[in-house]
C-alpha cells in the first residue's frame, strides 16, 4: 500500500490536466447504450406480461413472471460456473 502525503487530493481517471471534469465519449455511449437495452426490455416485459397471466392479480403474475426469469437466470448462470470450474480443473 503506497502512503499519499496529507496534502494529496484525488483526481479521477476521468478529469483532464486542469482538474476539469468530463465523461468520455466512450462512457456517454456505454450508458446511453444501457439504458436504452434496459428501456426496450422493460417494455417487452410489459407487452409479455399483458398477454401471459398466470393469476388475476397483476401484482401475483409480475411476482410469477420475474420469479421465472430469476431462476431461469440462476440457473444458467450456475450451469456457466460449473462447466467454467470443471474446464479449469483438467
Amino acid at each position: 500500500m503506497k502512503v499519499q502525503n496529507i496534502s494529496y487530493t484525488y483526481t479521477p481517471a476521468f478529469s483532464n490536466k486542469r482538474g476539469r471534469h468530463y465523461i468520455n465519449n466512450k462512457q456517454l455511449s456505454a450508458g446511453l447504450n444501457t439504458a436504452a437495452a434496459w428501456f426496450c426490455f422493460g417494455v417487452g416485459l410489459d407487452f409479455v406480461s399483458r398477454k401471459v397471466n398466470f393469476f388475476k392479480s397483476p401484482v401475483k403474475n409480475s411476482f410469477a413472471l420475474n420469479g421465472i426469469i430469476a431462476s431461469t437466470a440462476g440457473v444458467l448462470t450456475g450451469c456457466k460456473a460449473l462447466k467454467k470450474n470443471a474446464n479449469n480443473k483438467n
